[in-house]
């Protein structure tokens, strides 16, 4: 099935949130958050991320919903431990 798929620069005001949003995560450290069934790299997240992200791993396909606060304090702990 072809899907139609339109392709554009996004608007003025679009590319103006994009740029701050940029900005904003500049100085942050970015960490990546692995898919729980393959391994594979899903998405990266910044530090100030919280709530709840859906994301599709490319290499499996499978879709799984993070909790990106809890992982991260999670993460936190494990490195933390000796």
């Amino acid at each position: 099935m072809k899907k139609n798929i339109r392709v554009s620069e996004p608007s003025a005001e679009m590319q103006e949130k994009i740029k701050k949003a940029r900005y904003a995560i500049a100085n942050q450290k970015m960490r990546m958050v692995k898919c729980p069934y393959c391994g594979h790299n899903t998405i990266a997240v910044f530090e100030d991320a919280r709530g709840h992200v859906q994301a599709k791993c490319k290499l499996c396909g499978r879709e799984t919903v993070f909790d990106v606060l809890n992982m991260r304090r999670l993460v936190l702990r494990l490195h933390k431990e000796p």
